[in-house]
């Protein structure tokens, strides 16, 4: 008798986190179904789901209508909301937390029994006070709301560290002075940013090569993760490490510029560059630790063998920072 099949419920499935999660949990050998939620299911990356097997389904987080049917059936599923939305931003309106809340509340209602959200741990508790990052506190209340539901087996957080596509992305390059694309009057690649505090690590992980097996290896064991905030990491290093191997891999001049405060970071009135301000004097305060404790590169490690296991893959190391800039800016 074949295994019953379990409905995965991929929230913004054509997102950078939810097409990492799409693929990993279509080459599963556990009979999943993945419903892969999109606001427009014409999209090229929707029809690529669609193509490799995946039940797409047109569903707007802000249409409770839509939601209850897109969840009907559904055993587990994946939520990440966008904080900086402009639908979330508008004065008077809905918040992001008030929109994961009620989607917390519908998939609860629906019958959902895995429950795996994007998470934050909370810069305010961290710091007591002192340096809080109200998008990431908004998202440590949501999963904490999540876990007082009955209804859930199991709730798991999952907080990726800064993205490792930041730095295959034109606007971020920007953002911090042009590193690793855009060279400087000198000619340098510089990158500009306030220090983290502590060590000086940067907790980065890769959403296509690691974070979409994480969150798989968490849907295989969802008990053994119950009510936990998972850290999604792959490499941590330092600002200087990375120019200077960047320059190894590359033959490009690249160099650091510290900036002398998260204030000196040129936010221009956007939301993100702003959160980016709190988020460095969060880190700053909280000795360097952007998941809030010491890295645990283990778990991260244990949860992607399980996925690339349950794929038939051969085990895989999580991926480097040398290996990402090999990978994406090395010789052809």
């Amino acid at each position: 008798m074949a295994p019953l099949q379990k409905v995965v419920a991929v929230y913004g499935a054509t997102g950078v986190q939810g097409t990492a999660i799409a693929l990993s949990l279509l080459k599963s050998q556990q009979n999943f179904v993945v419903r892969a939620f999109t606001r427009n299911p014409q999209s090229e990356k929707a029809k690529e789901l669609a193509r490799l097997g995946a039940e797409v389904v047109k569903a707007d987080g802000f249409n409770d209508n839509d939601m209850k049917s897109a969840l009907s059936g559904a055993w587990g599923f994946w939520l990440n909301t966008h904080h900086h939305d402009p639908a979330v931003e508008q004065p008077g309106g809905p918040t992001d937390e008030d929109l994961g809340n009620r989607l917390v509340e519908i998939a609860a209602a629906a019958g959902v029994k895995v429950f795996i959200y994007s998470t934050c741990e909370s810069p305010a508790l961290f710091t007591k006070g002192v340096a809080p990052v109200p998008g990431m506190d908004a998202k440590h209340r949501v999963e904490l709301y999540a876990r007082t539901f009955k209804e859930f087996d199991s709730v798991i957080g999952a907080f990726p560290g800064w993205y490792f596509e930041n730095y295959i992305t034109p606007e971020y390059a920007q953002a911090f002075g042009g590193f690793p694309m855009f060279p400087d009057n000198e000619g340098y690649l510089t990158w500009k940013a306030p220090l983290v505090g502590g060590e000086g690590k940067v907790q980065t992980v890769s959403i296509k090569d690691d974070f979409g097996e994480m969150v798989h290896g968490m849907f295989l064991n969802p008990l053994k993760w119950k009510n936990r905030t998972i850290q999604c990491v792959s490499d941590a290093f330092t600002y200087d490490d990375m120019v200077k191997t960047f320059t190894e891999v590359t033959g490009k001049k690249a160099r650091h510029v510290p900036l002398a405060s998260a204030d000196d970071l040129p936010a221009h009135g956007n939301s993100v560059m702003i959160e980016l301000q709190d988020v460095f004097r969060y880190t700053q305060t909280n000795n360097g630790w952007f998941f809030g404790n010491p890295d645990d590169f283990e778990t991260c490690q244990s949860l992607k063998d399980e996925a690339r296991r349950d794929k038939g893959l051969e085990p895989e190391p999580v991926i480097s920072m040398t290996k990402y800039f090999i990978k994406h800016y090395g010789p052809n």
